[in-house]
């Protein structure tokens, strides 16, 4: 092969400057041999990666199918929150009731975002998943799931007790539409873009493959093509959800926007186990 790529590199113009008897050598030396080609089977060939726009028009497509299928929880969820909001600001005897839930985060610290997004997306969620089956019996499966929500919900809730701090640094406290939009921005667009969808994503790639850090290294390559067709998306669902939510959990006061993410967290997760669990006993 090297002989023929060398053939090649040879300029043509160098030729006809020589003789005509130089000219019949070098045209010897450089006749291709008469062995047969041997070439790969198509099977050992590199598959060519998805295209751009390929990849974006079906991941859009199948996160539009996603988000349609969640539509009907996620409307009770936003309009439970909507009913809490309007409770906040329309009712001044229910401060009482927030006033208490200040009490308790400040009380518990970190331990409130943490114990607070891995009990209700571990625990009380599989707990869910089990009543709603036809066996209703804790399986070893049941376990190692409330376990693993546990531990990633729980770092997802310090990252939101850090984050809303920073956010308000950042971004200013109140409801007006200068903090308002930037605050679902930055939550939106880029940290949820850059950290906590990768975070869950790589994550849940490595429970579903048995906890095996080299078959997820293999799935995540080429990674244009797996984030265009696993993480893409479960963006897209997520967005669909999470941008209106967002708006609504910004509107409360800083120190109530924590503990209503949780909630709003915790009533999606029940919902979502639910409509999963009825849809597989269809």
């Amino acid at each position: 092969m090297f002989a023929v790529n060398e053939s090649m590199l040879t300029s043509s113009a160098i030729f006809g400057d020589l003789p005509s008897q130089h000219r019949r050598i070098f045209r010897g030396r450089n006749r291709l041999p008469t062995e047969t080609m041997v070439w790969p089977e198509a099977s050992q060939l590199p598959a060519d990666p998805p295209r751009w726009e390929d990849m974006l028009a079906g991941s859009i497509r199948v996160g539009i199918q996603a988000a349609k299928k969640t539509f009907m929880p996620a409307i009770c969820v936003w309009a439970m929150m909507a009913a809490i909001a309007a409770a906040y600001y329309l009712f001044p005897a229910s401060h009482h009731l927030f006033g208490g839930l200040i009490t308790l985060q400040e009380q518990m610290g970190i331990l409130f975002p943490s114990l607070g997004m891995g009990l209700s997306v571990g625990l009380l969620a599989e707990s869910v998943r089990v009543l709603m089956s036809r066996a209703r019996r804790w399986s070893r499966e049941n376990t190692i799931n409330a376990l693993f929500n546990f531990g990633v919900f729980g770092v997802m809730g310090l990252t939101h007790y850090y984050r809303y701090a920073f956010q308000d640094d950042m971004f200013g406290t109140g409801a007006s539409l200068q903090v308002l939009v930037p605050k679902v921005m930055f939550d939106q667009f880029v940290w949820t873009v850059l950290a906590a969808n990768p975070y869950q994503a790589v994550l849940y790639l490595w429970k579903n493959s048995g906890f095996r850090w080299r078959e997820v290294v293999a799935e995540m390559l080429p990674f244009r093509a797996f984030w265009g067709t696993k993480m893409l998306p479960v963006l897209i669902t997520n967005w669909a959800f999470w941008i209106p939510m967002a708006s609504l959990v910004y509107c409360f006061p800083s120190e109530l926007q924590l503990p209503l993410s949780i909630f709003a967290v915790t009533i999606w997760v029940l919902l979502l186990s639910v409509l999963t669990s009825a849809t597989r006993h269809e």
